[in-house]
């Protein structure tokens, strides 16, 4: 065998694994770019996903700040409404300490003393209040009761 005939042989079996690397490094390149491409599928849907929750925070935050707001003129409403259940009850302490008053002195309790210069005044709420007991008591006598 002559020297060319071997240098030949030697590089033809010299090619079939430098073939086999190129084949495999084209399949991991295919790999790789699939790869790629799903990775990039994924940061878009976790940018979308991210975004998404950004917004549900802030409708979030809205809602928390009013309810917050709802909460806090309910207590001021309450507050109110306490005070002024007070401020009844200290009124009709007062009314009945005085018919209590009138009733040990001897005058009549159903007629309200005169008062040099003070008009009578009716509850706003009192003709609400009668009709709102009249409806009872119909109520009661279509029942029955």
């Amino acid at each position: 065998m002559s020297y060319e005939a071997l240098a030949s042989t030697v590089s033809m079996l010299a090619i079939i694994p430098l073939g086999y690397v190129a084949v495999q490094s084209m399949r991991e390149g295919r790999n790789l770019r699939r790869i790629q491409e799903e990775l990039t599928a994924l940061v878009v849907d976790t940018k979308a996903i991210s975004e998404e929750v950004h917004r549900l925070q802030r409708e979030l935050r809205t809602e928390q700040d009013a309810a917050k707001a709802g909460i806090d003129e309910t207590q001021r409403t309450v507050e109110h409404a306490a005070g002024i259940i007070e401020e009844t009850a200290e009124k009709m302490t007062e009314v009945a300490s005085g018919a209590q008053a009138l009733a040990a002195s001897g005058a009549d309790a159903t007629t309200p003393p005169d008062l040099p210069g003070v008009q009578p005044r009716r509850a706003a709420h009192l003709p609400q209040l009668r009709r709102r007991a009249k409806a009872r008591s119909r109520r009661g006598a279509d029942d029955g009761t």
